[in-house]
């Protein structure tokens, strides 16, 4: 079989299972896809969703696919290489697998036209990945990433506090310059200014990384018009993971989501819609709020 390695943080774990799973439907060669701890991902895959359940899909390849915990001598075999580890999962990686495509690589392959599923249909492969490397249906995610039962739990508390004119805040600031610079909270201010004229019971949820943009939004919108995260954010723990989660589900209960430029948070909580019956599948409507791309 291939393995693929999760790398990066949650929203770039979800889009490569995604892949991995559709280009195992295409080639029929099976794939394991495992969930690695490290920086920006301190947390384990169960402790946020529940086992992917094979009996639960009816397609082909449901039966070729596992995604769980990298356990065992996989957690040294697959680490990310560094100074601190000697470099030494590379070389171990080098002597257990013939062929391996590393994350930075991704990007060179797709620009350069490489022939994915060729190369899934050697087997035997390492693939190391935070980019997805091939289309894949937006439903899959409520499918493979299925939260625990205390998670929905806390999700379902949160959101009853939801008007049917709930919007979506995804503001990214502390670690992505990008958004810092191309989604300022000008043009935020903008639609919800623009929703407050149409609705009386507006309400926001505000999804961000940065205590001062929620202090700030409370100040001029109220903080009974305003909800967010009781706690702050962080990807050191468990539980900031976890609430990085939660967000991310509220998100997905809302009515629309304006996003940051250049993060996958709003991207994929949009298609994390509370259904895995893709009949009824419908994601979120989301704005990305982009300056550069602003009229």
């Amino acid at each position: 079989m291939n393995t693929i390695v999760l790398e990066g943080g949650l929203g770039n774990r979800m889009r490569v299972a995604a892949a991995a799973y559709t280009m195992t439907q295409l080639t029929g060669v099976p794939c394991r896809v495992l969930w690695t701890r490290q920086w920006g991902m301190h947390c384990r895959f169960d402790d946020l969703f529940q086992p992917f359940d094979k009996g639960q899909d009816i397609d082909s390849g449901a039966s070729l696919f596992s995604l769980r915990d990298a356990k065992g001598f996989e957690q040294f075999l697959f680490a990310r290489a560094k100074a601190a580890n000697l470099w030494l999962p590379r070389l171990a990686q080098r002597l257990c697998y013939r062929r391996i495509i590393l994350s930075p690589q991704i990007y060179y392959l797709q620009r350069d036209g490489f022939d994915f599923p060729s190369w899934f249909r050697q087997d035997g492969g390492l693939m190391m990945a935070y980019r997805d490397f091939c289309k894949w249906d937006d439903c899959l995610l409520p499918r493979l990433f299925r939260p625990l039962p205390a998670i929905e739990q806390e999700v379902n508390s949160r959101a009853s506090k939801f008007t049917p004119h709930t919007i979506g805040l995804h503001i990214r600031r502390t670690d992505n310059q990008e958004s810092i610079d191309a989604s300022p909270n000008e043009l935020f201010f903008e639609v919800v200014d623009c929703q407050l004229e149409q609705f009386e019971d507006l309400h926001i949820y505000l999804a961000t990384d940065d205590e001062p943009t929620k202090e700030l939004f409370r100040q001029r919108y109220g903080s009974e018009r305003i909800q967010t995260a009781p706690h702050q954010a962080t990807r050191n723990s468990v539980d900031g993971i976890r609430e990085a989660l939660i967000e991310m589900l509220l998100l997905a209960r809302t009515s629309h989501v304006y996003g940051s430029a250049g993060s996958t948070f709003s991207e994929m909580a949009v298609k994390l819609v509370n259904t895995t019956d893709p009949n009824e599948y419908s994601p979120i409507p989301l704005t990305i709020l982009n300056k550069n791309q602003h009229p």
